[in-house]
């Protein structure tokens, strides 16, 4: 069975259940009620007696008083003499005639008449109930006073059959706006349930219709919704990422393969006697060693993108760096290897600039992008390097004036073995493997800082790192 349907069903049974509960206890009240006005008509009849003459008894025993009675007599009389002998028998007349007698023996109204008490019995034709009670007289006969239930019996039969057919008219209708409030209000997770199918086949682009309800149906399907966004974003991510990592090996098992051809052939030609002892020989060996410098620089270049990649950014080796410090040493270093590309250090004046980073990635990534200019841009070229604060960061700027970085080329210099194609290409044969931007932007990650490639006016290429203060 549906969800709706044990719903609606629900609904209809507990409407059945309020109105069998409410009707039974307006039917037990109503009831008890008329049977305590009845008790106390006997109370009162039995308080003062009416007496009948004798003589007046039918051939039947049925007397009827003398005259019309007006109203109609509402307590029925039983008069036994002290021998238990039938005296007289005065019916009631609650159902419009005279009413059967009650069916009271002369034993059982000598035995109830000491304590006086209200008992039950039936009519003679067992068509009424009555209640009744006893009083013995002071002649030794005894006098018995009932009561007829037949009003009370009426009133509840007409109650009974109102509160059914009334009660069962509103537990269809409510069965029915029931059916119908649960459907509409169920709707949304027909289209959740058809979305939850279209997802589970593949289809991470199917969403529910808008709802502008705040109930919990409605937060869910928004939770929904919200939930098949983000898991359509991570899993574009992972393939994006998948795609990167395949590209990767690729450039990697690429940038390997010519040292290792380079390497093999010189082993190959060696082994054959084709490299005699003599210069050959020796530009063979240097040829191998700068390969394998090259291929060993390479390697540890991914070995510290991979490491940079899973690792976090530790926190307690991220000091408060002076900035300027860092960029004296890194000048210097570059002062020395590097004579053909002058670089000059603009600090701004004032407090000095301090950073929070490492201060050995902060070296790295200054470094890495000195070594940039040295490879990509001819000799001559001048770098400037300014450092200051801006707000919450400190704003370091490499700046060279040499070829520049065309804007088609600028959002991909920061990928792994990314070389352009234009002016700032490899200047120099061997050098550069299109790890060194990719090594600075993980490293400036691993500090919670980023780095941009921006237009310089007047040519050339600016280099904006930015670090938390």
């Amino acid at each position: 069975m549906r969800l709706r349907a044990r719903l609606a069903l629900l609904v209809a049974v507990l409407l059945t259940g309020s109105v069998a509960v409410l009707g039974g206890g307006t039917l037990w009240w109503t009831r008890s009620n008329l049977v305590a006005e009845a008790d106390a008509r006997l109370l009162r009849a039995r308080a003062q007696p009416q007496s009948a003459q004798p003589g007046q008894s039918s051939q039947s025993g049925v007397v009827r008083p003398g005259g019309n009675q007006s109203p109609a007599r509402q307590v029925a009389l039983l008069r036994f003499d002290s021998r238990g002998c039938f005296e007289e028998a005065v019916p009631s007349e609650l159902t419009g005639d005279l009413d059967p007698l009650p069916d009271v023996s002369w034993k059982a109204a000598l035995s109830g008449s000491p304590d006086g008490r209200i008992r039950s019995v039936g009519s003679v034709d067992r068509t009424l109930e009555y209640h009744w009670t006893a009083v013995r007289r002071p002649d030794g006969g005894v006098t018995v006073f009932a009561v007829s239930l037949v009003e009370a019996a009426r009133t509840t039969d007409l109650l009974l059959g109102s509160l059914l057919l009334g009660g069962g008219a509103v537990a269809a209708l409510g069965a029915g706006v029931g059916w119908w409030v649960v459907r509409r209000q169920l709707r949304p997770l027909d289209d959740l349930v058809d979305a939850t199918e279209a997802v589970a086949a593949g289809d991470l682009t199917r969403r529910t219709r808008p709802r502008a309800t705040c109930d919990e149906v409605g937060r869910l399907t928004a939770r929904f919704d919200r939930m098949l966004v983000q898991l359509d974003a991570s899993l574009t991510a992972r393939e994006a990422a998948r795609l990167r990592l395949e590209q990767f090996v690729a450039d990697a098992s690429h940038e390997l393969r010519t040292p290792l051809a380079l390497i093999r052939g010189y082993a190959e030609l060696h082994g054959r006697g084709g490299l005699p002892p003599g210069p050959l020989l020796e530009r063979a060996m240097s040829r191998i060693a700068t390969e394998t410098e090259r291929m060993t620089g390479l390697v540890e270049d991914l070995l510290l993108l991979a490491r940079l990649d899973h690792e976090a950014a530790d926190p307690d080796v991220e000091t408060d760096v002076e900035v300027a410090d860092v960029l004296w040493d890194v000048v210097e270093e570059h002062r020395a290897i590097g004579t053909g590309h002058r670089v000059e250090l603009d600090l701004a004046t004032g407090p000095a600039v301090s950073a929070r980073a490492n201060a050995l990635r902060m070296r790295q990534v200054i470094g890495n992008l000195l070594a940039n200019v040295r490879n990509h841009t001819p000799p001559g070229t001048v770098t400037r390097i300014t450092a200051e604060a801006v707000g919450p960061v400190a704003e370091i700027r490499v700046i060279d004036n040499g070829p520049g970085i065309t804007a088609a080329d600028r959002p991909y210099v920061f990928e792994r073995f990314f070389r352009p194609d234009g002016s700032r290409a490899r200047t120099r044969s061997g050098t550069g493997s299109g790890l060194g931007l990719a090594i600075v932007a993980a490293l400036v990650s691993s500090c919670d800082g980023t780095v941009t490639a921006l237009e310089t006016p007047g040519g050339g290429s600016t280099f904006l790192v930015r670090l938390p203060r």
